[in-house]
């Protein structure tokens, strides 16, 4: 139990910033709403003077009087702290992975595409991390090139030198690597006109996963 609540203290200093800065938000919000409101309006009431006396002296409550209460400041502060343990308790269930249970259980393949900063090249980054509950094997990679379509494909068997595929991941574990795509233009003929592009890899088991398709001109990112 000593070691759950040290964890916990740790987790609270290392993201304090981020708290500080999620709490001051909320309380800014607060004031924020609490300045925006109406203010109190008292109208006098409307009455007809008496001239005669009467019989007897009845207390009747005037029905013409709107009064409009002030808001409860225990209530503001009650959903500021309401706020404060909502946030305590998304970092709480971050910290010890309770998230991670309501998160679907995939194969997570994505892309980036970038400018290489020296040549201009296309880059891209990818991807491959497993969040299933059990380790998968993946076969090389599938780069795409599309001119409407028409379709050519180059299976991915160097990179960087080295071939890593066929690879298991294991489950929590993944993979990245990047992909001069400039290279293919510049080695096959006719390919410049293919200027939109798609990464594909497929699963020992058959599953086949596709990145979205990409028009080359469309990347600003350098790296």
């Amino acid at each position: 139990m000593n070691r759950h609540i040290a964890d916990f203290i740790s987790f609270i200093k290392a993201n304090r910033i981020i708290i500080y800065v999620l709490l001051g938000s909320a309380f800014m919000l607060q004031v924020c709403s609490k300045g925006a409101q109406t203010p109190v309006r008292y109208l006098e009431p409307q009455f007809e003077e008496i001239t005669q006396p009467a019989p007897e002296e009845v207390d009747v409550p005037n029905e013409d009087v709107e009064i409009n209460q002030a808001p409860n400041p225990a209530n503001d502060m009650n959903t500021l702290l309401i706020m404060a343990v909502l946030i305590l308790a998304f970092f709480v269930a971050k910290r010890y992975g309770w998230l991670d249970k309501l998160y679907p259980k995939v194969v997570i393949f994505k892309v980036n595409h970038y400018k290489s900063k020296t040549k201009g090249n296309l880059i891209l980054k990818v991807f491959l991390i497993n969040k299933t509950n059990t380790s998968i094997s993946f076969n090389n990679p599938t780069l795409c090139f599309y001119k409407g379509n028409k379709k050519r494909e180059f299976t991915i068997k160097n990179i960087g030198g080295q071939n890593y595929f066929p690879i298991t991941l294991t489950p929590g574990t993944g993979h990245k690597f990047n992909i001069d795509a400039q290279n293919f233009y510049d080695k096959v003929d006719g390919l410049t006109e293919y200027k939109t592009l798609r990464m594909e890899i497929n699963s020992t088991t058959g599953t086949n996963y596709k990145s979205m398709k990409w028009p080359a001109w469309l990347t600003f990112k350098k790296i």
